[in-house]
């Protein structure tokens, strides 16, 4: 264990046994299992077991795995803004009411039919922004989560800037940890045990823009939090709306062979990178959670 070799007193030569003794001598509860003989083959039953135990010296190897959480009933909310007052400062973005808000709402309505909801304005100043999410806890009552979701993805498209904000339509901003706080844990006890997926699309024209991370300042460390963070340097890009087709087009293609999040999001990046050769698009994320996570398809009501 952590390439150290320990001995394990058993009291009954089973897989479970082995297993239960093996938690009990590590701090490893939040994740899951997979042990292998010497000779690399998997052990998974009683007689497994047994069949390693008729060595002189009986060896596991144990590999760690997070456990896994499956999503089949998320609250999806995105705050899409396109339209802006100052154009010279920041420019109007068609793509995100055109192109972006139709990838996402195919992705999470149309083929994973989970709830999606959105400001249908294009424009919106800070205080509508305040008032969507006001409404949306008490119209959607979410803090008694009377809908049973599992888990809420949020998706936040439009202009940004340094410190992780978004940029307004009249240009006022707010900080993006400001949203997410209103998640957190002590906050939303009706969310605390789900996942929090938080999508951050947001276009700079500031080419040196800081990603998510840099500022130690700004990083939002509550449990249960996944955050994945798009921003595109500058407007010199040939398609705005790379991000949500890929994300569309590899989830709603992948999560059918059991993929989790993470390794999507893997391709999701290899992807952007291969198909952006000037390197505008930023991709990353920030994991709280102590699991996978696995979309299913919610069944229809």
């Amino acid at each position: 264990m952590d390439e150290r070799i320990n001995i394990i007193k058993m009291k009954e030569l089973t897989f479970k046994e082995l297993i239960n003794q093996i938690y009990n001598y590590s701090e490893w509860n939040n994740l899951k299992i997979e042990l292998f003989d010497i000779n690399n083959n998997i052990i998974k039953t009683d007689e497994d077991v047994k069949k390693e135990f008729k060595n002189n010296q009986p060896t596991f190897k144990i590999i760690l795995t997070k456990k896994t959480k499956i999503i089949k009933n998320a609250l999806v909310i995105m705050i899409a803004i396109s339209e802006y007052i100052d154009n010279k400062k920041w420019i109007n973005l068609d793509n995100i009411k055109d192109i972006d808000i139709k990838n996402f709402k195919y992705l999470f309505k149309q083929e994973l039919n989970y709830d999606f909801i959105y400001n249908e304005k294009s424009n919106m100043d800070k205080i509508d922004v305040q008032e969507f999410m006001d409404e949306l806890f008490i119209n959607s009552k979410l803090r008694r989560n009377i809908n049973n979701y599992d888990a809420l993805i949020m998706i936040i498209s439009g202009h940004g800037d340094i410190g992780n904000v978004l940029i307004t339509s009249e240009g006022d901003k707010i900080l993006i940890d400001e949203i997410q706080s209103l998640f957190d844990c002590n906050r939303m006890k009706s969310f605390q045990d789900f996942p929090k997926i938080f999508i951050i699309d947001i276009f700079c024209n500031d080419n040196n823009i800081k990603m998510k991370g840099k500022d130690k300042n700004n990083i939002h460390n509550d449990n249960g939090f996944l955050t994945i963070w798009s921003k595109t340097k500058g407007y010199q890009v040939s398609n705005l709306s790379l991000f949500s087709e890929t994300m569309k087009n590899i989830i709603s293609l992948k999560y059918k062979n059991g993929y989790s999040l993470n390794q999507m999001l893997k391709e999701i990046q290899e992807n952007i990178q291969k198909k952006d050769s000037d390197k505008w698009y930023c991709v990353q994320s920030e994991d709280t959670t102590d699991y996978e996570i696995i979309f299913q398809q919610r069944k229809s009501m």
